[in-house]
């Protein structure tokens, strides 16, 4: 659903769960999609309760020579820097969770792109995210890979993980 019919008020009801991600959501989401920084796709129920949501950006991935688990470049072996999309932030509602909405939010995610480099050539070789902890799981079992993990300044353990092109089109039905 196109954020443009969502006002600030509108998005209270959300709550993932996360603080932050629920502040962002509510405060952030509507003006960075508007600024075309960051594009939010929201979805709703038959009676228009916000179920998720998810804020993506075109990106580069800056992979080094040590990142393990990543399929290089073959025709140009020295490339460090890959065309990505990124999951800025990917959320359901508590009400909505661990019954296969968010799998089938990040499979439309995936399907949605994948048929938008198709029509229009966009060209990107990876889907990438920082995980935290307490989502990890969620990821891998959508199909992310690990590709380097870390501690923040706040303490937060996170993780980079990675989807590449052809491991997205196996996961959905094209």
């Amino acid at each position: 659903m196109n954020t443009s019919f969502y006002n600030t008020e509108s998005l209270k009801s959300f709550d993932c769960g996360d603080g932050r991600i629920n502040d962002y959501f509510v405060n952030e989401a509507i003006g960075l999609d508007q600024e075309n920084i960051f594009a939010t796709t929201i979805y709703v129920d038959n009676s228009d309760n916000i179920v998720g949501f998810y804020s993506t950006s075109a990106s580069l991935l800056l992979i080094d020579n040590r990142d393990d688990g990543f399929e290089k470049s073959i025709t140009r072996e020295t490339m460090t820097e890959y065309s990505a999309i990124k999951i800025q932030y990917f959320a359901v509602d508590e009400q909505y969770q661990n019954n296969g909405v968010g799998m089938s939010l990040m499979q439309n995610m995936i399907e949605r792109l994948i048929l938008a480099d198709m029509k229009y050539n966009i060209g990107f070789k990876v889907l990438y995210l920082e995980a935290l902890t307490n989502a990890m799981d969620f990821y891998e079992y959508c199909g992310f890979n690990f590709l380097k993990s870390w501690e923040s300044e706040q303490n937060l353990k996170s993780a980079i993980m990675v989807m590449n092109y052809e491991e997205m089109c196996d996961s959905v039905d094209i």
